[in-house]
């Protein structure tokens, strides 16, 4: 994101001050063992981007903490919400539609490959034997994965689309239907975008704790140990960030692209079927995305402010 000149000659000082201004949020936090207005600001501003923060995070902070001192909870909950707009919306701020729109399929490239993993794994310690569940291509996935995360996307997107590719006639043999084919299709496209128009991101080993997701889903779906706490908590978690994807479109419209990807991918694997879910999965992923698309062409038309 290209700054403006009062951001790019921001001092060092005032950089300075804020990082020390939200550790001590942070460490205040964690004395306290306790969860207020202080860590709730501390939590949004994180919404800022870094560049932002470092410039005018001073002086943002103390305007939001002394709201939160002074003025109502519905006021202090309202600016709350306006900082994580901002936020959003500077994160994209000159950024193309096309951009923005690739970003989300990179993003949502990643979720596929999370969701194939999971179910993966789950089938295999839950006893399943099938050519499709042997531990090279498990392993083959999990690498392709770890790739991704850390920065590598161009390079994982590669290798991914060998993997599905690799798979496909195996699954054609099991389902020569729409439903068996559908499918492989919503992967194949994000792993496309992700060779053709990868993130500029550069290696960072500490995006690998996404891998957490995958564990959380294992162990919520996998039947050799699944729980029912841990099942309810991976739904909640799901509807969450779904829900927050959807409130994010005007924002900020990348984490629904990406939600809509696997959304579409399952709705195509359980096409036909008489439940409920499956119609809304079907129906409902679409909607999403075109409405993300549509709210990623006007967000790149706006001017950038300031």
């Amino acid at each position: 994101m290209e700054l403006s000149a009062p951001l790019r000659n921001a001092s060092t000082s005032a950089a300075s001050s804020t990082i020390t201004a939200f550790t001590s949020l942070q460490v205040s936090r964690r004395k306290r063992c306790s969860f207020n207005r202080e860590d709730l600001a501390a939590r949004a501003f994180l919404a800022l981007p870094v560049a932002i923060r470092e410039s005018r995070g001073e002086e943002i902070l103390g305007t939001l903490l002394d709201s939160a001192g002074t003025g109502s909870r519905t006021r202090f909950v309202r600016e709350l919400v306006d900082l994580v707009h901002t936020g959003l919306r500077a994160r994209t701020a000159g950024r193309g539609s096309q951009r923005l729109v690739t970003d989300g399929f990179c993003r949502g490239a990643i979720l596929v490959m999370t969701l194939d993993l999971s179910t993966l794994l789950a089938q295999k310690l839950g006893g399943v034997q099938d050519p499709l569940l042997s531990w090279v291509s498990i392993g083959t996935l999990s690498v392709t994965l770890a790739t991704a995360l850390i920065g590598a996307e161009r390079l994982a997107g590669a290798a991914a689309f060998a993997w599905t590719l690799a798979r496909f006639p195996q699954l054609i043999s099991y389902d020569p239907t729409f439903r068996g084919i559908a499918p492989t299709i919503v992967p194949l496209i994000c792993f496309t975008v992700l060779i053709l128009a990868s993130r500029r991101r550069g290696l960072d080993p500490r995006r690998l704790a996404w891998l957490a997701a995958t564990a959380a889903l294992v162990g919520a779906y996998g039947h050799w140990h699944a729980t029912e706490l841990i099942t309810a908590t991976v739904r909640a978690a799901a509807v969450m960030l779904m829900v927050a994807a959807v409130l994010t479109i005007p924002s900020d419209p990348r984490l629904a692209i990406a939600c809509a990807l696997p959304a579409t991918y399952v709705a195509l694997m359980v096409a036909g079927k008489p439940a409920l879910p499956a119609g809304l999965l079907l129906l409902g992923a679409p909607v999403v995305m075109t409405i993300a698309v549509i709210s990623a062409r006007r967000r790149a038309r706006q001017p950038m402010t300031p």
